[in-house]
């Protein structure tokens, strides 16, 4: 059996793994009845009109069925509760077809990312005008994903794959950057040594992102580093860019978002970054509240454990849920 490590990326859930895919025949209990795909089960969650299940359940296909779904009347609290559906009906399918099960779970910790042609980018991801990449949330990857580790049973603080998103040096003072960079490599150590962590995520942009992916490369982890654009150390000093091209030769992965400067490239490499990741590393200071960390924090790390390197207490503490109350010490 192929066991995929946590530098494996699964991109298209098609052919080999087309199992992966919701439009895959296999059959799916929900709500009490029996689906024929993830995708009609899908479908038939999103009304509750009388009689609707049954309608979606004669769709030949599961494409079919989720074109029902779009005639069809949508619940009015759709938004909020199609994750927690989708998660549902996702364990089902992996645990009603336990051929299924095993062949995600030699997926190893590899990452799960659907990419698609059709637009999608809350589930999956594709490819935009200017992008050299295909952008998205990525949602159904992040629940199979979700789906695999409670198959393997893996503790909460399992992370695989850790991204960092940082403060640039010229925002952290400068009493506090040995710090920083002294605390930062302490977390790679205990990430490797304590969570079985192998791989270390990095914007590669100057201050944290860079002092994150030196320390990471010091314990001995696997780089993988995100890129808005080519010309981003351009107005760097001779020194950074040195330190830039460096680490870009050193990361195993390397992800190119756009072909020019362009400031929107910076969130879109900020949603792979961080969406890729089963915890992220943010280092910041309280005091800031505007700016590029504040952003990426706020509209991507969502259900994602958070490791805040406080420099202004010169506190490390985690949340393991977004909603936790009290902070563990990391």
């Amino acid at each position: 059996m192929y066991t995929a490590t946590a530098t494996s990326v699964i991109d298209q859930f098609r052919d080999a793994n087309d199992y992966l895919s919701n439009y895959s025949e296999s059959p799916v209990q929900y709500g009490g009845r029996r689906f024929e795909t993830a995708a009609h089960a899908f479908a038939a969650a999103q009304s509750d009109a009388p009689g609707w299940a049954m309608v979606v359940q004669s769709a030949r296909t599961g494409r079919d069925a989720e074109e029902f779904a779009w005639q069809g009347r949508m619940r009015n609290d759709w938004a909020d509760v199609r994750d927690a559906a989708m998660a549902e009906i996702l364990h089902s399918k992996f645990t009603f077809n336990p051929e299924l099960g095993e062949q995600l779970l030699a997926t190893g910790d590899g990452l799960l990312v659907d990419t698609n042609d059709d637009g999608e980018q809350y589930w999956g991801r594709c490819l935009h005008t200017d992008l050299y990449v295909p952008a998205g949330q990525n949602m159904l990857g992040r629940a199979l994903m979700r789906v695999r580790r409670e198959l393997r049973g893996d503790p909460a603080d399992r992370w695989p794959r850790v991204a960092l998103t940082g403060h640039r040096e010229h925002l952290i003072r400068p009493a506090s950057r040995d710090w920083v960079r002294s605390e930062l490599d302490r977390i790679a150590v205990k990430l490797r040594d304590h969570h079985d962590t192998e791989i270390a995520s990095s914007g590669l942009a100057t201050g944290s992102d860079t002092w994150w992916a030196e320390s990471a490369l010091a314990a001995g982890l696997t780089l993988w580093g995100y890129q808005p654009f080519p010309e981003q150390p351009a107005r760097w000093s001779a020194e950074q860019q040195a330190v830039h091209a460096r680490l870009c030769e050193s990361a195993q992965r390397l992800v190119l978002v756009g072909g020019y400067p362009d400031s929107g490239f910076f969130d879109t490499r900020n949603q792979l970054l961080l969406t890729d990741a089963d915890a992220i590393i943010a280092v910041r200071d309280p005091r800031i509240t505007r700016g590029g960390t504040v952003s990426a924090l706020a509209r991507h790390c969502t259900s994602i454990p958070l490791i805040t390197v406080n420099v202004a207490q010169h506190t490390t503490t985690t949340n393991f849920l977004p909603t936790a109350a009290d902070p563990h010490q990391l």
